[in-house]
């Protein structure tokens, strides 16, 4: 699927049909990842729902600005608004890492009018919310975090990658960027997932957005770092499916005899 923006193109991956009475998921991916973070989540999810996965700008065929100044949170909230505004009815919205840094700026900026739900991965209101910070990278350079990000990448066993430069920007534009005034004003049903051993954003901030979002649920997973899709795609789909269908309270889909 393929999006044109007043900014360029954006590549958008889709699967599944799903059903009227179901929201369609829109995943969004991390500061470092593509759409195919996602991908066995997105098929499994895909067998009852409508899942896109848009690779936000300066990844695979979408647009690649050629400054850093582009890849900050608004470039990416444009981005979110145009695929938004090309799916018909509700959108229930996932984002991973960076991703939930993206979902709270679209709901600052635009409200939460065309979403059901909320499910936020391994995230943050702010990358210094509480202690320890949450730090994917160390550089506070261009140079520095273009440096770092290869083995970044070898080290969350990312398949394919943004560029180094949209990484670069999107670190540098994070810096100071603080969500924690939205957290009690998010009324969708949502869901704080976290990995009890993510060393790269810290559990105590997925329990400061589970204590501060007033609907919020929270699930903790043992064992697990900062890519849950990673450590158990199975359970993560199973997780949100579980989610979405309280939330959006339709029926489960009926399972095989």
């Amino acid at each position: 699927m393929r999006i044109d923006t007043a900014d360029g193109p954006l590549d958008c991956p889709a699967a599944g049909t799903g059903a009227a009475s179901r929201p369609t998921l829109v995943l969004l991916h991390g500061i470092q990842g593509t759409a195919s973070v996602w991908s066995d989540v997105m098929a499994d999810l895909a067998t009852d729902h409508r899942v896109i996965a848009p690779n936000l700008r300066g990844r695979a065929g979408s647009l690649r600005p050629a400054t850093t100044d582009a890849y900050q949170i608004a470039g990416f909230t444009r981005d979110l608004h145009a695929v938004l505004a090309a799916i018909p009815g509700p959108v229930a919205l996932v984002g991973w890492s960076m991703g939930c840094f993206v979902a709270f700026d679209y709901l600052q900026t635009h409200g939460p009018a065309r979403l059901s739900a909320l499910a936020l991965i391994s995230g943050s209101p702010c990358l210094t919310a509480t202690a320890p910070p949450a730090r994917w990278f160390v550089g506070t350079t261009q140079d520095d975090l273009m440096a770092e990000a290869a083995a970044r990448a070898h080290r969350l066993a990312l398949r394919d990658t943004a560029s180094d430069l949209a990484v670069a920007g999107t670190w540098l534009g994070l810096q100071g960027v603080d969500y924690g005034p939205l957290l009690p004003r998010i009324t969708l049903p949502t869901l704080v997932l976290h990995g009890e051993r993510d060393p790269e954003c810290p559990l105590p901030h997925a329990m400061l957005m589970a204590r501060q979002i007033p609907a919020a649920e929270v699930e903790i997973w043992p064992g697990c770092g900062h890519v849950p899709m990673a450590h158990d795609p199975a359970r993560l789909a199973r997780s949100l499916r579980r989610f979405l269908t309280t939330a959006g309270g339709y029926a489960p889909p009926p399972t095989a005899s």
